[in-house]
């Protein structure tokens, strides 16, 4: 598999986008809310599925104004329907960017992985015949000797392990 990464944003672009984030997360600063645990846990709110149910409900109201108490306005429901609509396509919005941040950092997080096995590898082949470089792998040999059975290793041993077993009992 080759390079995943090929070609990189600059520090600048990176760093206007931080930005940006930020400048929206402060715009919109005055509006949000922080709920307790307690609301969060004790508030009935419209849950997935009674989307319906409210617009059914909001519609029902709006035909029948007065039906309602003085004090309701079935425009104000109108209205937090609208809200909640709007919040949710910059939701949207913000999990397409995240998701393509996390790919694109996972994407580098795998070729940084390839290149230093690659450069571990070269390093291993010299170190036999530098004194200096052998006594700086060691730190190296330290980190795997504390994360070997982790990760990818560990599936591929797992993976091995389960192929002899099955070669095992074809054999009996």
């Amino acid at each position: 598999m080759g390079k995943i990464i090929l070609s990189q944003a600059t520090k600048a672009i990176l760093d206007a986008m931080v930005v940006q984030i930020n400048n929206s997360a402060a715009t919109f600063k005055p509006f949000a809310v922080n709920l307790t645990e307690k609301e969060k846990e004790g508030g009935r709110s419209m849950a997935e599925g009674r989307e319906g149910y409210v617009r059914l409900v909001s519609a029902i109201a709006n035909q029948n104004p007065n039906s309602l108490s003085r004090a309701d306005n079935p425009a104000d429901l109108v209205s937090l329907l609208n809200y909640y609509s709007n919040l949710a396509a910059d939701i949207q919005a913000t999990y397409s960017l995240l998701e393509i941040l996390e790919e694109t950092q996972l994407g580098a997080a795998c070729d940084i992985m390839k290149l230093t096995d690659r450069y571990v590898n070269n390093l291993q082949i010299d170190r036999g015949n530098n004194a200096a470089l052998d006594i700086a792998m060691r730190e190296v040999d330290e980190w795997n000797k504390r994360f070997a059975n982790t990760g990818a290793t560990a599936a591929k041993k797992a993976a091995e392990a389960n192929k002899e077993n099955t070669e095992n009992t074809e054999e009996q």
